[in-house]
């Protein structure tokens, strides 16, 4: 396992191909990342919306699906396990499951077990993508409908950003440009790009605080 952080993990193929059927139940799939340019495999909804959260988060330089399979023995049984992502960020390596809580099984546990002793010997962090806050993916879809937006012809953005110093409501802030539907957009945009900031902890919406993200870091 010390070995494994010396291996061309970025560069191999997916343990697994993505195959699509008619009668499967699972939908599996192709997600385009802004942060590294390329589409990454899922097979899943659940794993879609890992991805969008990888890219959203900031600090990611690479993804990879699939990345590797680990053989491991447990109650005198050989078993193996394929994790789902292993994401490369400015902070960190990530080794991560995706699996809905409601679906994990007492053998899942194992499975999980078995890759985070490959993670601490890697010297990665492990994590298992089980359950989500109901409103984050509504607010995150909506910011990444705007992630590759890239002209500004009103000159809206300065605009917003001076208007948010020191704290304005998202409403606020679109109506404030006389432009309101396309500053909405606008604002979409700059929340992506992390140049404005505003508190994922509830859902997005008109009463949303938004603040230069200097500030919100604080």
């Amino acid at each position: 396992m010390h070995d494994l952080v010396q291996e061309p993990v970025l560069t191999s193929d997916p343990m697994r191909h993505f195959t699509w059927r008619r009668d499967q139940r699972h939908r599996p799939g192709l997600k385009f990342l802004t942060s590294t340019g390329r589409h990454h495999g899922a097979e899943s909804l659940e794993e879609s919306r890992v991805l969008l959260a990888l890219d959203f988060a900031g600090g990611v330089v690479d993804v990879v699906s699939q990345p590797l399979k680990i053989s491991f023995a447990t109650c005198g049984k050989r078993r193996a396990h394929t994790p789902d992502y292993l994401a490369v960020t400015r902070r960190g390596v990530w080794l991560i499951d995706v699996r809905p809580e409601t679906l994990i099984k007492e053998s899942d546990w194992e499975s999980f077990a078995a890759a985070a002793e490959v993670a601490v010997a890697c010297g990665w962090r492990y994590a298992v993508a089980a359950r989500w806050r109901e409103h984050a993916f509504a607010g995150l879809d909506a910011m990444a409908s705007q992630r590759r937006l890239s002209s500004d012809p009103l000159g809206l953005r300065p605009v917003l950003l001076a208007e948010a110093a020191g704290g304005r409501r998202f409403g606020e802030l679109a109506a404030a440009t006389g432009c309101e539907p396309v500053a909405r957009a606008q604002l979409l945009h700059l929340l992506w790009s992390r140049q404005l900031g505003v508190d994922l902890a509830g859902p997005l919406q008109d009463g949303s605080l938004v603040m230069p993200a200097r500030e919100a870091g604080r």
